[in-house]
């Protein structure tokens, strides 16, 4: 679970949105108060292999580092902060597959406060947590968030792989979620632009690469990273923006979240804003 270092502020899961409208006008005043300060905030992941430099995500690959530079990476326009972390592994099979990270813009964090407190508005009594826990209302939250919250995903696989393989495991994840049903067209537009942004990437992915998923909320831009070359390469660009909500959905939500601990770490730093 995520640890914010703070001034002694409510948490949000302090102030669930009680169904008496005095309560309601008392509960957003102070969620006002939070949302002014959350941005000077600073996190770091409690777990004792981390530091304020990295989070140790697993063994086989290097810590994910907290803070992201928009000055010393093209792919960020401005300075963004690791909010998540945890593991994707295969179930039936046993194995683990990659490491994956969330990050947003640190000056983002204010966005994901209101967003968080105007649902709860229309959720009375509920608190994130229970909401980020509810299989329905959880999609809900998770892809009004990816409308409004910039992030970036880095996936870093834990064992030797490929672009067709990480190109495959994007495009089966996003037309396995239940929001493809309900969006066909535009998933399928998205889907394939999605491999054409592979095509013509083919060669092999060592473990402590990573592949980077950065959207802006109206598009998603793909990236290798080379670990060991400190370089980084741009693959292409999605234009359709339901592809970044879907994969956000499919990673946060509580409809069999592709990685489970990411998702209980993103409850654990939701409940502590503030």
């Amino acid at each position: 679970m995520w640890t914010l270092f703070r001034t002694s502020l409510p948490k949000l899961s302090e102030l669930a949105i009680p169904k008496h409208s005095k309560s309601i006008k008392a509960s957003l005043a102070t969620l006002s108060s939070v949302s002014l300060l959350i941005g000077g905030s600073i996190i770091a992941n409690d777990q004792s292999t981390n530091s304020l430099d990295g989070v140790s995500v697993d063994s086989s690959i290097d810590p994910f580092p907290t803070k992201i530079s928009g000055a010393a990476n093209h792919l960020f326009s401005t300075d963004y902060t690791l909010i998540a972390s945890g593991v994707r592994s295969v179930t039936f099979l046993g194995f683990k597959v990659y490491g994956v990270g969330l990050y947003i813009p640190r000056k983002s964090e204010s966005t994901v406060v209101s967003v968080v407190a105007e649902f709860l508005k229309t959720h009375p009594g509920q608190t994130p947590q229970s909401i980020l826990d509810d299989k329905a209302v959880s999609q809900d939250l998770v892809a009004e968030l990816s409308e409004k919250v910039p992030y970036a995903m880095k996936i870093t696989p834990v064992r030797n792989t490929d672009f067709g393989h990480l190109r495959d495991g994007l495009t089966k994840s996003i037309l396995a979620n239940p929001m493809a049903k309900r969006m066909r067209e535009e998933v399928s537009s998205g889907v394939e632009q999605l491999r054409e942004v592979f095509q013509g990437f083919r060669g092999s992915v060592p473990k402590n690469d990573t592949l980077w998923v950065v959207s802006d909320t109206k598009s998603t831009t793909i990236a290798h990273e080379t670990t060991a070359a400190n370089t980084f390469k741009t693959l292409g660009v999605v234009t359709e923006p339901v592809i970044a909500k879907v994969l956000l959905v499919s990673y946060l939500s509580s409809v069999k979240p592709l990685s489970e601990p990411l998702r209980k770490n993103f409850v654990g730093y939701v409940e502590n804003m503030g």
